[in-house]
């Protein structure tokens, strides 16, 4: 719930990035770092607003979007340590530059620039600089805020390459299944001897161009998808709640893991899963 003050400081906001403003901002320093990944993702991963409570809840506790576009996001996003930041993104995508901007709450006026630069098809480099609405009365402070900016956005970045990754391999596989000619594979799969199968694990596996997680549950074998329907999420990597449900960790959609349904009404089911079955001690998945 936004107060009259934070709906009036948005509405004076621009969707566009005002490099003219560069020179009355005081000038932190950087961080710079090379990143396995194109910049494809990279700027899908800038406008993705949604993965920062979930991905990154050391430094956000949630997020509550206040509008989006092609322009970036703005949000109220809480922080671990309590109270509410309103934060704003802007995306200058023809020069694959960014801004993220605190409006109000901790670090007010603070500014992040971004220029991310293609190295190769599959690597680029990012220059991130920190500005400050005025300079510090002590220089300690600024070398105190310094460490910390780099700090965090080190920590940011490890934790981003990891989804960026993950939602690329997911995307190659998907692609490399559409190559594949599905009905040769209408046989049933053997996953394992049963007696063998270590019940303490999940075990991820591919059959007719999707991704499945056989794990044993409520003391029997049971089968899901392993790729959430939002933006192809690791369903495999995650326990399964108290209450039956299956979150992703990018995004954080829930999903019933018997039906599939997804819980938030934000998106549509899982794929619904094969049937397991119990040949000659042996665990198979039947169409």
């Amino acid at each position: 719930m936004l107060t009259a003050e934070e709906k009036t400081a948005c509405n004076v906001r621009s969707n566009t990035v005002d490099y003219d403003r560069l020179p009355g901002l005081h000038y932190l320093g950087n961080y710079t770092r090379r990143l396995p990944v194109n910049l494809t993702r990279m700027m899908e991963n800038a406008h993705d607003w949604e993965h920062l409570p979930h991905v990154h809840a050391a430094s956000f506790s949630s997020i509550d979007l206040i509008e989006s576009g092609p322009w970036g996001w703005r949000a109220k996003i809480g922080v671990p340590s309590g109270g509410h930041q309103l934060i704003d993104l802007i995306v200058d995508m023809d020069r694959q530059y960014w801004v993220s901007t605190v409006i109000s709450g901790m670090g007010q006026g603070t500014e992040i620039h971004t220029q991310a630069s293609r190295v190769n098809v599959n690597e680029i480099d990012i220059d991130v600089r920190f500005y400050l609405p005025e300079t510090p009365a002590n220089p300690a402070i600024s070398a105190v805020a310094l460490q910390y900016l780099q700090g965090q956005y080190g920590q940011l970045y490890d934790e981003d390459a990891g989804l960026m990754q993950g939602r690329q391999s997911a995307l190659d596989d998907r692609q490399r299944w559409r190559q594949v000619d599905q009905t040769a594979q209408d046989a049933p799969l053997c996953v394992g001897p049963e007696d063998a199968l270590d019940k303490t694990r999940i075990h991820s596996l591919e059959w007719r161009g999707h991704r499945y997680a056989v794990r044993f549950w409520k003391d029997q074998w049971i089968v899901h998808s392993a790729i959430c329907p939002h933006l192809l999420g690791p369903l495999d990597e995650e326990e399964i709640a108290p209450d039956g449900t299956i979150t992703c960790p990018w995004h954080g959609y829930r999903f019933d893991v018997e039906s599939g349904k997804n819980m938030d009404g934000q998106c549509s089911a899982m794929k619904q899963p094969p049937r397991i079955e119990l040949r000659d001690r042996q665990i198979f998945l039947v169409l």
